[in-house]
């Protein structure tokens, strides 16, 4: 067998390999949520043979030495096995692996290797491959007037389609839920809050949740900081209550 090494040129997607026939195509980075999982984009491309080849196998390593994925879990090493899965179709020309309850070492360099029967095989070579734990990301205005209709929203991205983390808030009012997909085979998910802001909602903690299956949830929050819409100094009451802020007197700031 040939084996024909691939290097990564560029932070991107510019790869070269020494036998120019072979190309593949990998992201630099894939970001996810610490326990849940994420899939690598893979894609490959080889001369056609003449004859239709009968069997693919494909392998995935960390480091250089590291079985993370093999069709024979036996030579898979112990942190990786029963967490990771050939998602793509090797038929198809696609590598793509999935990695279920990431953990904080899962950061690679990651290779690929995949062998045709009777042909070549071709190896990817990722070494500043690196995977990203992010936290959901929250945004909603500084200043909240009393009585006002507020938007809030709360976003996490991750790239695992088949298992999206779900997103939930600690105020009541009225969610809406939104898939987006980006480049490099990364999705994210926003989750927008419309609710009224009332005298209670002042100095407490607005709290968005990410969770995702089998894992401890992932939270993000931030301070309301709630004002009155008087024009002038004024005692604020909330509609028809006779409700005061915390310390009694609420005046316009």
């Amino acid at each position: 067998m040939v084996t024909a090494r691939i290097m990564i040129q560029d932070v991107k997607y510019l790869i070269t390999i020494e036998a120019s026939s072979w190309t593949a195509e990998v992201p630099s980075s894939v970001s996810g949520l610490q326990g849940s999982c994420i899939v690598i984009p893979c894609s490959f491309n080889y001369p056609e043979p003449e004859k239709k080849p009968s069997k693919f196998t494909g392998i995935w390593f960390k480091g250089t030495h590291d079985t993370i994925y093999h069709p024979d879990s036996s030579n898979i090493i112990k942190d990786y096995r029963g967490r990771t899965e050939l998602v793509g179709d090797l038929r198809q020309k696609n590598c793509s692996l999935r990695i279920d309850h990431l953990h904080r070492s899962d950061k690679g360099p990651f290779h690929f290797r995949v062998e045709i029967k009777d042909e070549n095989k071709v190896k990817i070579d990722k070494d500043n491959f690196l995977l990203y734990y992010n936290p959901p990301s929250l945004s909603v205005r500084e200043e909240v007037k009393l009585g006002v209709e507020l938007s809030a929203s709360c976003s996490v991205s991750h790239s695992c389609p088949s298992d999206s983390p779900l997103l939930t808030w600690s105020h009541s009012g009225t969610p809406s839920v939104q898939s987006q997909q980006l480049t490099n085979g990364q999705w994210k998910v926003t989750s927008s809050l419309t609710f009224i802001p009332s005298i209670t909602d002042h100095n407490q903690s607005l709290v968005c949740t990410a969770e995702h299956r089998g894992v401890k949830p992932v939270k993000m929050s931030k301070t309301l900081n709630v004002k009155c819409k008087c024009t002038t100094p004024v005692i604020c009451t909330y509609k028809y209550m006779d409700e005061r802020w915390p310390n009694g007197i609420g005046k316009m700031q």
